[in-house]
């Protein structure tokens, strides 16, 4: 059988309606050749070549047509409301901060949903949190903005010993987001704890909700390794957030997160 050739080269597209000042390098495959009736593909020639996009650059109208509907899909549902907060949720280095409770009390309030035996939460922290949420609407792409990681939520089985490495870890850092457990703290040690309303038991075992990240030792610790049982729960943080913030809304209400005291530092 005679071989048939196939000649193929990419387009340089332009990837937004504005014109953009970069230099891309685009794969250009020259030849395919069909070798028999096998149907066996074979790259009998390739090259490659760079592209120059700049401010001289014209727009593509056909690469524009293609793609704007989808542009224009994603930003309807990126814009989206699906809630509204009654003040600023902020961050800062406090040991409590308003948007660390809203993120914590929703996670937990999402996990418990899926596993009422979950005592405490530590699912982000400090770092964790990505951005503020001003005060009025919550958009998705707020959501997004404040969490813009795949991460999941997980639920750990810790030993005593283990939630008092937990302790430790939240003290050092001057406190961090959590809900579920209260502590004072003094010269980043961590006293007077209580977990789900009762005094912290180092001979007993905890149930924490933690996400994938910092179970697996992010943020360079390492408080939560080796737990007596993990379980994943199938729930992204993101999508936790959102279902939170839903339902207040379904409800009728609309978030109003306020410091209670969880964290302190105190010098008495």
């Amino acid at each position: 059988m005679p071989a048939i050739t196939f000649a193929y080269q990419s387009e340089s597209p332009v990837m937004s309606d504005k014109k953009v000042k970069s230099k891309l390098a685009f794969l250009v495959v020259s030849v395919l050749v069909l070798s028999s009736c096998n149907k066996h593909f074979t790259v009998q020639d390739n090259a490659y070549k760079e592209y120059g996009i700049d401010n001289q650059s014209e727009v593509d109208s056909s690469v524009v047509k293609y793609y704007m509907p989808y542009k224009q899909q994603m930003e309807a549902e990126m814009n989206r409301v699906i809630g509204e907060t009654e003040q600023e949720l902020t961050k800062s280095s406090d040991p409590e901060t308003l948007l660390g409770n809203f993120f914590s009390d929703a996670t937990l309030t999402e996990a418990l949903k899926i596993d009422p035996s979950v005592q405490f939460a530590l699912s982000t922290t400090k770092g964790g949190l990505r951005n503020t949420l001003p005060k009025g609407n919550i958009t998705v792409s707020g959501i997004f903005e404040l969490m813009p990681f795949e991460n999941e939520l997980v639920i750990l089985k810790l030993s005593g010993a283990s939630v008092q490495k937990v302790i430790d870890f939240i003290a050092s850092k001057n406190g961090q987001p959590v809900a579920g457990i209260r502590m004072k703290i003094k010269n980043n040690v961590g006293y007077d704890v209580t977990i789900s309303g009762k005094p912290f038991d180092i001979n007993q075992t905890y149930t924490v909700l933690t996400s994938d990240y910092l179970a697996n030792n992010g943020d360079d610790q390492s408080c939560m390794a080796n737990p007596l049982e993990r379980k994943n729960i199938g729930l992204k943080v993101r999508d936790a957030l959102m279902d939170y913030i839903g339902g207040q809304t379904k409800n009728g209400k609309k978030i109003n997160t306020q410091l209670d005291g969880r964290i302190s530092v105190t010098n008495e």
